[in-house]
């Protein structure tokens, strides 16, 4: 089925709770929206009205907001600054979702014209835009699990043979759903495969800032710059203000990397991107020059798994995420079934995981877990953590002697 006839996730959760009578306000952690407070001091310095929507955005506004972005890349990933060209290596994205989406077509524009077939990897489960991107240019698709990615440095075999298929690989970490986050030498072994194997090799890391101090994830660039791959090479890395910032709504991110992959992106987004506003432009680079609202913001996460982990201190399935705000749970009963006890008896949406798989197998190994968006207030979190452990207890035992759920 291609991607444009396909129920995003969401809208396939809707469908299936659809008609479900519950009571009470709805508490909705089946999607990706940050709670946390607004960056008050971070917008305050937009100074611009609506007078500047009648006007294009000038180029200098986006040449600042590339070079705020390079000092924070390189402070975040110990960069060189001065091996680092703000102008060739960084494109300011409407969001990530739109860099995603864009990459196979705009970097393999040439062969697909041609008729070339291209390969497109990714992880499996993983944020659907990437299944969309490759369906959208006829790409054949290749997935690779979680389990296989963190073999690659455990295991003499190479559980994953394909390497050699490969045109673009997306990998995302911290992952979304699993919250799992690759390691030094995972990020390096990857970087050595697309090299020998000549594949371009993306990371979206849109959940980078959301995890326990000090344990900050590694990103591609700065294994890249360790292995002293200082051009980062067939390499991408992808972030967005959305999670960082809790400004999804701000629609602003980028990818740096490659300068002539960059340089294709640039080119094919000439005629194709969305520009952001100049009010876009000047809260992005706020944004991306503070740090402490988002310290403020991994705080507020922190608290909220803490009281999670304290509610789920009994669940042996429970495994406190290394980075990312969600919680990939093993209900022990059909997702499905569990969503829907959950909505009529408590009005909370969590999202089933085979929601997210991309094959066939990764559907059937899912069928029992769900996704749960720690978007929550702190104070609703002992009766959410209730909730989820009395729907289990009842779907488990429910299934197990035949019963269901309306």
């Amino acid at each position: 089925m291609h991607f444009s006839e396909r129920l995003y996730p969401q809208a396939r959760l809707g469908m299936l709770l659809n008609g479900i009578e519950t009571e009470g306000n709805v508490i909705d952690l089946s999607i990706g929206e940050p709670n946390v407070p607004l960056a008050q001091d971070v917008l305050s310095q937009i100074p611009d009205g609506f007078e500047a929507l009648t006007q294009y955005p000038k180029p200098a506004l986006q040449f600042e907001l590339q070079e705020t972005i390079a000092r924070w890349l390189s402070r975040r990933y110990k960069l060189d600054l001065q091996c680092f060209s703000a102008k060739d290596q960084v494109t300011i994205l409407a969001g990530s979702r739109e860099g995603i989406f864009m990459l196979p077509i705009a970097l393999f524009n040439h062969q697909l014209q041609h008729g070339q077939p291209i390969t497109v990897a990714m992880p499996d489960p993983g944020y659907p835009i990437y299944l969309a991107s490759a369906e959208n240019v006829g790409a054949k698709v290749q997935t690779i699990s979680q389990t296989q990615l963190s073999e690659l440095t455990t295991s003499e075999l190479d559980v994953y043979a394909c390497w050699a298929e490969i045109d673009l690989m997306f990998v995302c970490s911290p992952s979304n759903p699993t919250g799992e986050v690759l390691s030094l030498l995972q990020w390096t072994r990857l970087i050595e495969l697309a090299k020998e194997y000549q594949f371009i090799l993306v990371a979206d890391e849109c959940y980078s800032e959301i995890y326990s101090e000090p344990f900050a994830p590694t990103g591609l660039l700065e294994a890249c710059a360790k292995m002293g791959n200082s051009k980062f090479e067939n390499c991408l890395a992808i972030h967005s203000l959305s999670k960082r910032s809790g400004l999804p709504g701000l629609r602003s991110g980028f990818i740096a990397g490659d300068t002539h992959l960059i340089k294709s992106l640039q080119s094919y987004r000439n005629y194709h991107g969305v520009s952001l506003s100049s009010i876009q432009l000047k809260g992005s680079q706020a944004a991306w020059s503070d740090e402490q609202h988002v310290l403020s913001n991994r705080q507020v996460y922190g608290r909220k798994f803490d009281e999670f982990s304290k509610q789920f201190s009994d669940l042996s399935c429970y495994q406190m995420p290394a980075g990312g705000f969600y919680i990939w749970l093993d209900v022990g009963c059909p997702a499905e079934k569990f969503c829907q006890r959950l909505y009529q008896e408590f009005a909370i949406k969590v999202l089933p995981g085979h929601y997210l798989a991309v094959s066939d197998l990764t559907v059937e190994a899912l069928q029992q877990y769900v996704r749960i968006a720690v978007v929550c207030e702190q104070e609703d979190i002992p009766f959410i953590g209730q909730a989820i452990k009395q729907t289990m207890q009842f779907c488990c035992h429910s299934n197990s002697v035949g019963g269901h759920v309306a």
